[in-house]
């Protein structure tokens, strides 16, 4: 059994559809399971919709518009058989009556919860794996489209950022599914959201359909994950600030994850917990390039000679610098100062601490309203706090990191050689991770730099 992952990419257009449905055929194994994201840009029209909902309900009709219009172009394009058309329109059209209904009660009240948030973009993914089962039935296979939150994949937390409940999963999803594969049909069931405990939709944040697809792997004890994207798999750095990068053959579970979190918007940090408690490998696979081997992913460590695997840059970023002479002694600040940001539904990515100063690593879009809060907090003994955005994170990733003697240097070296100057430095938060911050505008030469430090001319690089 394999679970297939296929990325809203890999269906954003007819052609895309149905290559995707053509990959889904030809895989050789006897049971699939395929986890399916909304088609392209449709979860952020989603968004848009809750907004614009709440501003005027006139605005509502040219929402649904839009989605009706963009999954009926897909169906008729891809399905031909009017039975199977019909049906596919039918259920689409029914889930756009649902969402009239919901964006219009956000309209009527001005008010949108983070439960009722979950269950409007939800419908994106709800629409696709009509429309793929359809696709796939198209070609003669028995393809079930399946919602999520009706098969008991359970999740507890926030709205919005929810977490599998992994051993209740695993023992109720296999009833709804073992009777369809053992007739050779292909479960298609929408990712990124799950049911809570009570019975909500509630979903596992953006991107998390692959996350959504390794909880069902490790539920399903699959012998393998697909993740199929529009990409060849993990590089050695980001191919439009270093055209000459390359595939990675093979990132362990830990790599994969820091690189993720860090920056290669490639894969969800999250899915690797649940396929690293059973030992259950992924692979990044071309949903445009089939027979690219892309990266494979697993518990193996494997060390290179050269120790880095990857260099990872995220601009979306800024820091908030808090200043005073004796922070650093001062009992219950830090816990003052992140529950007001964490009340706030604010991600703080890292802290860096110092007798005289705390650096809090945010999303570059949460910096200033960090700043109004904690100023509001009046802490005495916080003389100034300065919001910082013109920066960008630079990550490098591999096994033997922690171990290697000399690898800073050379990290920054590097850097020294690109122009730039280090702002913040992290390392020992993981055993593969090492981090630091520089200055927006030296981003890409400071990532050219490292690259090439490490990897070479693409005359010189041996693929890794």
């Amino acid at each position: 059994m394999i679970v297939m992952k296929i990325g809203g990419s890999s269906l954003r257009s007819v052609e895309s559809l149905r290559l995707a449905a053509g990959v889904i055929h030809g895989r050789p194994e006897p049971e699939k399971i395929v986890v399916l994201s909304a088609v392209s840009g449709v979860t952020n029209h989603l968004l848009r919709s809750v907004g614009e909902a709440m501003q005027s309900e006139r605005r509502i009709g040219g929402l649904l518009d839009y989605l009706n219009l963009l999954h009926r172009e897909l169906i008729l394009g891809t399905i031909s058989d009017s039975r199977i058309q019909h049906r596919v329109l039918d259920e689409v059209a029914y889930l756009i009556s649902r969402l009239e209904k919901l964006l219009y009660g956000i309209a009527y009240t001005g008010e949108c919860s983070r439960r009722m948030r979950d269950l409007i973009i939800s419908m994106g993914e709800r629409m696709a794996v009509q429309l793929l089962a359809g696709a796939l039935q198209q070609q003669g296979l028995e393809a079930q489209a399946l919602d999520a939150d009706k098969i008991d994949i359970v999740a507890s937390g926030e709205f919005g950022n929810g977490n599998a409940e992994l051993d209740t999963t695993a023992r109720m999803l296999p009833q709804h599914l073992h009777d369809l594969l053992r007739r050779g049909g292909i479960p298609v069931i929408t990712g990124f959201f799950g049911r809570t405990p009570g019975g909500h939709t509630i979903t596992f944040g953006r991107g998390g359909t692959d996350y959504s697809a390794a909880i069902i792997a490790h539920a399903m004890e699959a012998e393998e994950l697909q993740i199929w994207k529009d990409v060849d798999g993990f590089l050695t750095a980001n191919p439009e600030i270093v055209p000459e990068a390359r595939p990675l053959d093979y990132l362990a579970y830990d790599e994969a994850a820091e690189l993720s979190y860090f920056g290669a918007a490639i894969l969800h940090p999250r899915t690797v917990e649940p396929l690293s408690r059973k030992g259950i490998p992924a692979v990044i696979r071309n949903t445009y390039r089939p027979d690219a081997p892309g990266t494979r992913i697993g518990a193996e460590k494997q060390q290179h000679q050269e120790i880095i695997k990857s260099v990872v840059t995220n601009s979306d970023i800024g820091m908030l610098r808090l200043h005073g002479a004796s922070l650093g002694q001062q009992v219950g600040f830090l816990k003052t100062a992140v529950s007001a940001l964490s009340d706030a539904e604010i991600n703080i990515i890292s802290v860096i601490t110092a007798q005289t100063a705390v650096n809090l690593l945010l999303g570059k879009g949460d910096v200033e309203r960090s700043a109004r809060l904690v100023e509001g907090l009046h802490i005495a003994y916080v003389d100034q706090i300065e919001p910082v955005t013109d920066v960008a994170l630079i990550g490098v990733v591999g096994e033997g990191l922690d171990t290697t003697r000399g690898l800073a240097a050379r990290v920054f070296k590097a850097v020294a050689g690109a122009g730039a100057n280090v702002e913040m430095i992290a390392s020992g938060a993981s055993r593969v991770t090492q981090y630091f911050i520089i200055k927006e505008r030296d981003r890409d030469a400071t990532v050219r730099a490292i690259h090439s430090e490490f990897f070479g001319s693409p005359a010189q690089a041996v693929r890794r």
